[in-house]
């Protein structure tokens, strides 16, 4: 694979999928080679962080340091994200610089620090735009809870970058309903913010006029598949709750499966909220309609997998058990409280790895 190709695949992957980032970077470590060599000089700006911490990582348990030794020292004079900082200072014990690795570092940093200048002043003008991008993108989710008889919920995003791909949303509709959404748009930063946006205009717009969930994300989907590009695509839970009766209409559509928690003489039973189809935007295809009856104390969580899937930097998964386990014991709570504890459990785990994807939480409590 040429240098420029292996670089791109890498800074893609090491956002995407951590763990095969590592995997092919770990392939053309041990073949070593001027491809190598070529794709380490290509790392030269602060938003190469992760790249530059994919290789301090790999290097820690690799014999043949000598040659990495010069662009470990070099990105660690201009690293910024104290997480990558520490990952090559601990790649760096140990390590013996000779003479000739003293020379390349000089020229080494004479290039990085001309090719930060310049990437300084595109960044600040990025940063500018990202953020003003953010404030609009807040503005989106909800401002304000609809009244909605006998629930108490909450919901959160905590987005990995500025913007993100993570949608959720409460709609005030007729009869004292109430529409619940949740969703995720595949990739992230401000393509996949772009399409969330598309996604949440096209819902609401839909949602008060078409009563039956199945049909209308038969739609939504529809009009997400005409204004997106083929590789676009979102998961997306929708319900409707009807306090009356207590039922709960849904669609799943690629989502994860939504958890329901009963407690049941002293123990619990455990519900997931899977009927639907497949995920919207990608195609056009016909979805089906679930229903669940809840009870006073029902507990309901819909997340997306940057919770269920938060990483460690061992690159362990939370996972799902550990969040029903915890939603457990949190049990009869307030909403807000159970959103906080699971939240903040999730990036516990993490222990100060880099957010990889946007956190949803949305809690549900039927009394």
């Amino acid at each position: 694979m040429p240098a420029d190709l292996l670089y791109q695949t890498l800074r893609h992957l090491a956002v995407e999928d951590p763990r095969e980032a590592r995997k092919v970077f770990l392939r053309y470590f041990d073949s070593a080679g001027s491809t190598l060599e070529q794709f380490l000089g290509q790392i030269s700006s602060p938003a190469d962080g992760r790249l530059r911490h994919l290789v301090a990582s790999a290097s820690r348990n690799n014999r043949d340091k000598e040659r990495l030794a010069p662009y470990l020292i070099a990105w660690h004079e201009i690293e910024t994200d104290e997480f990558a900082k520490r990952a090559i200072a601990a790649a760096l014990e140990g390590v013996k610089t000779e003479s000739s690795a003293q020379t390349a570092l000089a020229q080494e940093v004479a290039r990085l620090t001309t090719a930060i200048g310049r990437e300084t002043a595109q960044r600040e003008r990025l940063n500018r735009e990202l953020e003003i991008a953010r404030e609009v993108q807040e503005d989106l989710f909800p401002q304000r809870l609809p009244v909605a008889p006998g629930l108490d919920y909450l919901g959160q995003c905590r987005p990995a970058r500025e913007v993100g791909g993570d949608y959720y949303d409460f709609l005030e509709l007729p009869n004292d309903k109430l529409g619940i959404a949740i969703g995720d748009v595949s990739g992230k930063g401000v393509g996949a913010a772009l399409m969330m946006a598309s996604l949440e205009a096209s819902l609401r717009a839909l949602a008060s006029v078409v009563n039956d969930p199945a049909e209308l994300i038969e739609r939504v989907s529809g009009l997400v598949y005409q204004a997106s590009s083929a590789s676009r695509y979102a998961t997306l839970f929708y319900c409707l709750y009807d306090p009356a009766s207590r039922c709960l209409s849904y669609v799943n559509a690629g989502h994860n499966p939504p958890v329901v928690l009963r407690s049941s003489g002293g123990s619990f039973q455990v519900f997931r909220l899977e009927t639907g189809g497949p995920v919207v935007g990608l195609f056009r295809h016909g979805y089906e309609c679930g229903a669940f009856s809840h009870e006073a104390g029902d507990l309901l969580i819909l997340f997306t997998d940057g919770v269920s899937e938060s990483m460690n930097v061992r690159f362990e998964e939370w996972g799902e058990a550990r969040m029903i386990e915890l939603a457990k014991e949190c049990y009869g709570l307030p909403a807000s409280e159970v959103l906080r504890r699971i939240l903040s459990a999730a990036q516990a785990f993490a222990a100060g790895a880099p957010q990889h994807d946007d956190m949803t939480l949305v809690v549900i409590r039927v009394f």
